[in-house]
């Protein structure tokens, strides 16, 4: 498992040899039961995970007591509420494993340690962001904005081919914006 976390750290950014050692040293490897949550509203979101196996939901409950599915990861993904991590502030968000699943987690007082010692690092971290969290924001809001519910369907299928299998259909149509009754129609073909 620590050559995945390897090669999900350097597909980001390539680290040297040293820094790679130095920053693997600060992760912790974790298992954690389906349904359990990573994150709840109201706390500070105090790490980055790195996903090896599982499945996660990123969502919020709206005012009217319904839960609303903001994004999925799956397998070899990294986890976190961005936000909430940046500006140590409370999430609004709850992040829950769909699946049992494996991880390895960096604190967030680590990351910031590490990005004063090692100038690839903080270059690793700008990219992280801009991969993980600014271009995922605004592929997202183009999607609802531009795509319509079949488009938008198709879309999460390229990106999780497996997806139906692994996360509910309620979550996916919470997902996509639409209920459930249109996502059975979209994948019938009677949309």
């Amino acid at each position: 498992m620590k050559e995945t976390l390897e090669e999900i750290i350097q597909s980001i950014y390539l680290l040297p040899q040293q820094v790679l050692e130095d920053v693997l040293g600060h992760f912790q490897h974790l298992e954690y039961p389906q349904n359990y949550f990573l994150l709840k509203p109201g706390k500070p979101c105090k790490y980055i995970w790195f996903m090896t196996k599982g499945a996660v939901r990123y969502f919020y409950t709206n005012d009217q007591g319904k839960e609303m599915n903001t994004w999925f990861s799956l397998d070899e993904q990294i986890i976190t509420d961005a936000p909430s991590l940046i500006n140590q502030t409370p999430s609004q968000e709850c992040i829950q494993l769909m699946e049992d699943s494996e991880m390895y987690s960096i604190d967030y007082a680590v990351i910031q340690a590490l990005l004063q010692k090692h100038h690839s690092f903080a270059l690793w971290y700008i990219k992280l962001v801009e991969l993980h969290y600014v271009s995922q924001i605004e592929d997202r809001l183009s999607d609802l904005q531009f795509l319509d519910a079949k488009q938008r369907y198709q879309k999460l299928l390229n990106l999780y081919p497996d997806i139906t299998n692994r996360i509910s259909l309620g979550n996916i149509a919470s997902y996509l914006n639409i209920t459930q009754g249109t996502l059975s129609r979209i994948r019938a073909g009677k949309l």
